[in-house]
């Protein structure tokens, strides 16, 4: 079997999986600070990547990517979806797919929060990037890794405004631990 056939099953069923995950958590209760940004954001997340899947079915970008940087591409996109689970799970009832402050909500600092304001950003962004290594396809990876850069930058900055104003030790806590990249930015 292919790499890429592997990078392409493995992240239809994460991306699957992440409906069904998104699905309860857009109905938790709290105010919905912004719609916005999770249009951009989900359109941004939905369109990239089978956009790529298409260029790379098409032989529209692809290059001769060693194997052993597929591979590297298959690790990195499956790290990408662990970092991003474990912020889920860390989060737990206070994850939602809306921008939302919950009447009991509560600072979370702990887990993946410990090195990274942001994990399931930063896991979802990491799979991307894996997965344009993975296809060994040049337009898919800066599409990837690059292009899904600017939705991601707006949803973290609505967040953290609301965050921000909902939580006094937020400020504190942003200036000890990264927002997107850890121990970088």
């Amino acid at each position: 079997m292919k790499v890429e056939s592997v990078a392409i099953a493995l992240f239809a069923l994460w991306f699957f999986s992440e409906g069904l995950i998104l699905r309860p958590a857009r109905d938790r209760s709290g105010a919905n600070v912004d719609h916005r940004s999770l249009i951009i954001l989900a359109t941004s997340n939905m369109v990239l990547p089978w956009l790529s899947i298409a260029l790379y079915f098409l032989n529209v970008g692809n290059a001769p990517f060693a194997p052993l940087t597929k591979i590297v591409g298959v690790v990195v996109m499956v790290s990408g979806f662990c970092i991003r689970w474990a912020g889920m799970w860390t989060l737990r009832k206070f994850f939602s797919a809306n921008v939302a402050v919950q009447s009991d909500h509560r600072l979370v600092i702990a887990g993946p929060y410990r090195f990274v304001r942001h994990p399931g950003y930063f896991g979802g962004w990491l799979a991307f990037v894996g997965l344009g290594l993975a296809l060994g396809n040049v337009i898919a990876l800066v599409l990837l890794s690059v292009v899904t850069l600017p939705a991601f930058f707006f949803r973290i900055r609505v967040e953290e405004q609301a965050l921000a104003e909902a939580f006094p030790d937020y400020r504190q806590y942003a200036s000890k631990v990264k927002r997107f990249l850890p121990f970088v930015w």
